[in-house]
């Protein structure tokens, strides 16, 4: 008997394979900004920085209402370190307001970075570890946390997210 998977591939096989990727491209393909996503993702680890990376633990999209058309998304974060949660409400400008918390609480450095060029925003939060930004755009984002002191050297960074 044959084995056909020792045997070369030939016409018919590419044929399958083509229409298999034709497919797959039509019904998941990969996001469009998907080169972005990866280059601002790994950015912050070509840095000469410490991070730890946070895990996305939950994610909740929850509407206001039958009639509302405001969205607020609820995203935690857990890392060894720390967990940061946050909540993101869509503003009827078309931006976004970002209110987060940590955990332990603690005043902090946070830092909202964006994929280049746009600059990123530092807030520090308060003594029960809340933090606002107000007024952010849509798109790529990433949570950066400072540590309390020069003696900790590690922050702690969460995945890529869209706002």
């Amino acid at each position: 008997m044959t084995d056909f998977a020792d045997l070369p591939l030939d016409g018919d096989d590419q044929l399958v394979l083509d229409r298999l990727a034709a497919i797959h491209t039509l019904l998941d393909p990969p996001p469009a900004d998907l080169d972005e996503r990866v280059r601002f993702a790994i950015a912050i680890a070509v840095a000469d920085i410490d991070v730890e990376v946070a895990r996305l633990s939950q994610d909740m999209l929850v509407g206001t209402g039958a009639r509302g058309s405001e969205r607020t998304r609820t995203i935690t974060f857990d890392a060894d370190r720390r967990t940061i949660m946050i909540t993101i409400v869509d503003r009827t400008d078309g931006l976004v307001r970002l209110d987060g918390w940590l955990a332990p609480a603690a005043a902090l450095r946070v830092e909202l970075r964006f994929p280049a060029p746009a600059p990123a925003q530092m807030v520090t939060s308060d003594d029960t570890g809340r933090f606002v930004f107000d007024g952010v755009p849509h798109g790529l984002a990433q949570l950066l946390v400072h540590p309390p002191d020069l003696g900790d050297s590690t922050r702690v960074v969460t995945p890529s997210l869209a706002l």
